[in-house]
């Protein structure tokens, strides 16, 4: 298997991240969309260790949908670049947020 060198993962990390400035992470039951958020620009801190995090995080948006969180779509600013099949759940997923039955209305966190 090919490795990548700590400077080679922080480049290619921070490239991934410039394509998703302003970016809409939409949370999604199957193919319902129940809530979306719009990233911020930047929107990723730089890379440490080939790994990037989200800037102004935790946030909060109103729910226009209903079912139970089971999947993502990252969108770039645009829509030329698109990152489906995200998990999502409250630990131990691509993406966190507080609370995966969700209702129309309801205030979702993403941390």
């Amino acid at each position: 298997m090919a490795t990548k060198n700590a400077a080679l993962r922080d480049l290619l990390a921070n490239a991934f991240g410039d394509l998703f400035d302003e970016a809409t992470l939409v949370i999604r039951a199957g193919t319902t969309t129940l809530v979306t958020f719009t990233l911020a620009n930047p929107a990723f801190g730089a890379a440490d260790g080939g790994t990037i995090e989200a800037n102004n995080l935790p946030m909060q948006e109103e729910a226009t949908g209903n079912g139970t969180a089971d999947n993502a779509q990252l969108i770039s600013n645009g829509g030329t670049y698109q990152l489906t099949g995200l998990t999502v759940g409250t630990a131990d997923a691509h993406v966190i947020i507080d609370n995966t039955s969700i209702n129309t209305g309801q205030n979702v966190n993403l941390t």
